[in-house]
């Protein structure tokens, strides 16, 4: 293979990978054509990508994006697999999808930036996706401004009720005056009894 054609096969790899510092290398040796073809589909519609690799190429690329680590997965058959909404739903895919087949063998990844291997991967499938840690810090960040709130209307509440009773007993002193003039009784006899 000329020196060219590896340049292009390194170029096409860098644009594809565009920046992506989440991928897990993984071995299909042991698939059927027809599950091969399964597999890449059930990925494709989930966004999630995949590159057969050759693997010297890949080493220099993975090198050059700062993830030299991975080079200890590239041996044997190799594929790149990245994308997706996250990297625990990418995780999370391909185990399962590792589980459904039983061939594919998971070598190990990078997670932004981070190599880690097989044992790594299947710890990365036990976390939450992103919306929900997303929406769990938005949660921590929006608590202290709602117990303010809360704080701040309790008084408010709180003086609201009093004034709520005050009247209400104020309109039952009024009627009890208004039973005493009717009866002949001077309204500050009611009113102090």
């Amino acid at each position: 293979m000329s020196k060219y054609v590896k340049e292009m096969m390194m170029d096409q790899l860098r644009t594809d990978l565009d920046g992506s510092r989440s991928v897990l290398i993984v071995d299909l040796k042991g698939l059927d054509a027809v599950a091969e073809h399964r597999f890449r589909t059930d990925l494709r519609k989930k966004s999630i990508r995949l590159r057969v690799l050759k693997n010297t190429l890949a080493r220099r690329v993975f090198t050059d994006m700062g993830m030299g680590g991975l080079s200890q997965f590239l041996e044997g058959p190799s594929v790149a697999i990245w994308g997706g909404e996250g990297v625990a739903e990418l995780a999370k895919e391909i185990t399962a999808q590792v589980k459904v087949l039983k061939k594919p063998l998971i070598k190990g990844g990078a997670v932004d930036g981070t190599v880690i291997g097989p044992d790594q991967v299947e710890d990365i499938t036990k976390l939450p996706s992103r919306e929900t840690l997303i929406g769990r810090v938005v949660a921590l960040a929006i608590a202290p401004a709602q117990r303010i709130i809360t704080l701040a209307n309790s008084p408010a509440g709180n003086l609201m009720g009093q004034l709520k009773t005050l009247s209400e007993g104020a309109s039952e002193v009024s009627e009890a005056e208004a039973e005493s003039v009717a009866g002949g009784e001077a309204p500050t006899a009611a009113a102090g009894a």
